[in-house]
């Protein structure tokens, strides 16, 4: 177990080296997608969003049910959720310009979070945006729209923003491709009524549908895929 423990700490620290926190060559932005899970036991509804990055609505929408071969070990997220987003990436017909993902990206120990993972494999400007801290201090922003950064290690590693009234603030952070300042700018348009970027909002939701309905289907789960043009 530690043997393993130790391997992956190592592809970790490798991947993290590999991040670029710089914006990808200059281009205009013009389709923003978004990826979020909904888990069911063992296996995971996979929710692919994309959105015209100056209207905000939905071009493409696809799902992904996928079984999930490793645990939840804090940390360690990518090698739970990096792969099953990796293998819609690779089947949509649609790819987004940047993509905003429900996790980490360098705000991790080893600058190694799922959206830094699934970035740099995937070969992909990416974001993390999350409701839970994972390392870091900061100043709590106070009022919708301010934000403060997220300080580790005597680095900035992301942002921390008040997104929604009566609600905690967001973490972002660049995940690959991306520089601090850019991934707190895309992320501030991509907010409108609700507490995640649009993108996001609209794949939990999504994500959560279709695992509703897989949940009421009779027998045995099974690896399902389904697409849905809008």
């Amino acid at each position: 177990m530690l043997k393993c423990y130790l391997e992956l700490r190592s592809i970790q620290k490798e991947i993290g080296k590999r991040v670029l926190l710089q914006d990808k060559e200059p281009t205009l932005i013009t389709r923003i997608g978004g990826i979020d899970m909904a888990f069911l036991n063992n296996s995971a509804c996979v929710a692919y969003i994309l959105v015209d990055y100056s209207s905000l609505k939905i071009m493409y929408q696809q799902t992904m049910m996928v079984h999930l071969s490793f645990p939840y070990i804090p940390t360690f997220l990518c090698f739970r959720e990096g792969q099953p987003i990796i293998n819609i990436l690779n089947s949509i017909e649609y790819p987004a310009d940047i993509l905003l993902i429900n996790a980490h990206g360098i705000a991790h120990p080893f600058s190694c979070g799922c959206a830094s993972y699934v970035g740099v494999l995937a070969d992909i400007p990416t974001i993390g945006v999350t409701q839970q801290i994972l390392c870091g201090t900061y100043q709590n922003p106070k009022e919708v729209g301010s934000y403060t950064p997220l300080q580790y290690q005597d680095k900035s590693v992301g942002w921390v923003l008040k997104s929604k009234e009566g609600c905690n603030p967001i973490f972002i952070s660049p995940g690959h491709l991306m520089s601090l300042p850019s991934s707190l700018k895309i992320v501030l348009k991509c907010i409108t009524t609700h507490k995640l970027p649009d993108p996001l909002h609209f794949a939990h939701r999504v994500a959560n549908e279709e695992k509703n309905k897989i949940s009421q289907l009779p027998g045995r789960i099974k690896e399902c895929f389904s697409r849905v043009r809008l």
